[in-house]
């Protein structure tokens, strides 16, 4: 049976391996505008998704999402940005994709905000950023 999309190279398989899930720039960055707000937190609790954040004292999670892993560039979900292994990358964002949602879903079902920044509003829009969280950790504090 035919499959309906390129396996990547070993070249790109060795690249994907080496993806950093934790400790990343964008969760750095992250780090320092909760520090610079004086809002404090864990990092990277033990619970489904992955998220990066727990904000203390609430049931406030953070995932630091890059946009373009979470396929939120709509030229990368249509495969347009690729020029090899088109079908690989839109079938692999598109999968991301869904996978975000389910998580979503089973940790609000279970208590959880479930809260997600772009690394294009951490890295661009900080003030975008502060003032989102602040009003959501306000919130969450009752």
């Amino acid at each position: 049976m035919k499959q309906c999309f390129e396996k990547p190279s070993e070249e790109v398989s060795e690249r994907m391996r080496k993806v950093k899930s934790r400790g990343t720039g964008l969760e750095k960055r992250m780090e320092s505008i909760l520090r610079g707000i004086g809002i404090r937190y864990q990092k990277q609790p033990n619970l489904r998704g992955n998220p990066d954040f727990r904000i203390s004292g609430t049931n406030v999670l953070i995932f630091c999402d890059s946009s373009f892993w979470h396929g939120k560039r709509e030229k990368e979900i249509t495969g347009e940005a690729f020029k090899k292994n088109r079908e690989f990358w839109k079938k692999k964002l598109i999968e991301n994709r869904k996978r975000d949602a389910r998580n979503n879903r089973a940790l609000r079902k279970s208590g959880w905000s479930v809260q997600r920044f772009l690394d294009t509003d951490m890295l661009k829009k900080p003030d975008k950023v502060i003032n989102r969280l602040s009003r959501i950790i306000n919130e969450a504090k009752g």
